[in-house]
């Protein structure tokens, strides 16, 4: 049985598990280093048939079907390929639901047989395979933050997490999804619309994350072609604060979602996990300031995402568009250009 709250851990082990929903290949061994974007498995499914019913479709009757045909048995078709036709004063066409070829015709009706595609596995987090599952996939090992939620839209997706909302009791609103929001992965705080959802379709986001959804929407959100996660399930309920804190902490990260819950015989927990690459360090801490020279790379504010060099420490406070005041350094992006930036914005490179 599922737990009734959230799960999250700002740095931990994460094992993910990769696997085919039916036997494959498996493209990566035992040691192997992966992108998010790296296949690590595929599989042809069987055979997707479909019944066009040619006499229903042109309304005549089916004896008459079979001279209103354009193709004939083995003939390769195209989605939106004409099927048959009948001419006249109320002329019809039938045409192709598919990509496929023609393997039956009888009684009015062709049997279609779907082209094959083959389904690709990507990796969705960088990491490192620790276990190869022969014919099924396999487990990568990655090390970063974790968030287990209770509800998902069932699709998954790898982009920079965007802190959208100031309070975990804010909902997420269309008005604040613009076309900077492309390719990011929001977060909001209480719950989201079918509005928002409409908006962040047509700005292209990787993925939203809220507190909670409305049952009402559910339908909608499962159509959604992006994933949608509710860290605290289906209601009303807010974001919890130690995980909108923890999302806060990791605003302008790469993030990989899967906000897949399984099915009724293998469930799944959907959750957010923040990969830190071995190369990087944790946030600074405040107590061991960072020295003049140490690269670094901002994580939020204006500057956000680009790296530079630590030109002086402050003695100043820094101020955020909060209001609060925060100890920091001075950044050197380059080009002489300077900025000051609170040591909780920063992570050290190495």
């Amino acid at each position: 049985m599922l737990n009734s709250y959230s799960i999250a851990n700002p740095l931990t082990t994460i094992r993910v598990p990769r696997l085919l929903s039916r036997p494959g290949e498996v493209l990566v061994r035992s040691g192997d280093a992966v992108e998010p974007t790296h296949i690590v498995a595929q599989a042809t499914p069987p055979p997707d048939f479909r019944i066009v019913e040619i006499a229903q479709a042109l309304d005549v009757p089916i004896k008459n079907a079979l001279s209103c045909l354009k193709v004939e048995r083995g003939t390769s078709v195209r989605e939106g390929d004409v099927l048959a036709a009948r001419g006249g004063l109320s002329s019809r066409v039938c045409r192709s639901p598919l990509d496929g070829r023609v393997v039956g015709i009888g009684r009015g009706r062709l049997l279609l047989e779907a082209e094959p595609r083959l389904v690709r596995l990507n990796a969705l987090v960088p990491g490192h395979v620790v276990e190869v599952r022969d014919g099924q996939g396999v487990v990568i090992e990655t090390v970063g933050g974790f968030i287990q939620a209770r509800w998902g839209n069932g699709s998954e997706s790898y982009g920079i997490l965007r802190m959208v909302v100031r309070e975990s009791g804010y909902p997420l609103l269309a008005t604040q999804i613009n076309a900077s929001a492309q390719g990011t992965i929001l977060v909001g705080g209480a719950t989201l619309d079918a509005e928002c959802v409409k908006q962040a379709q047509e700005m292209q986001v990787r993925g939203v994350v809220v507190g909670s959804v409305p049952t009402s929407l559910i339908p909608c959100l499962r159509q959604a072609p992006f994933p949608i996660l509710a860290t605290q399930g289906v209601g009303d309920t807010p974001m919890a604060r130690a995980v909108f804190e923890l999302l806060r902490s990791m605003d302008g990260r790469a993030a990989a979602v899967s906000a897949d819950c399984g099915t009724r015989w293998r469930i799944k927990r959907p959750f957010l996990a923040v990969p830190m690459p071995t190369r990087v360090a944790q946030a600074v801490d405040l107590d061991a300031p960072l020295t003049v020279g140490a690269r670094v790379r901002i994580l939020r504010g204006n500057a956000r995402g680009q790296s530079g060099r630590v030109a002086r420490e402050l003695r100043e406070l820094v101020q955020l568009e909060t209001g609060a005041r925060l100890p920091g350094v001075e950044v050197a992006l380059g080009d002489d250009e300077l900025v000051q930036v609170p040591y909780v914005n920063l992570e050290r490179l190495l």
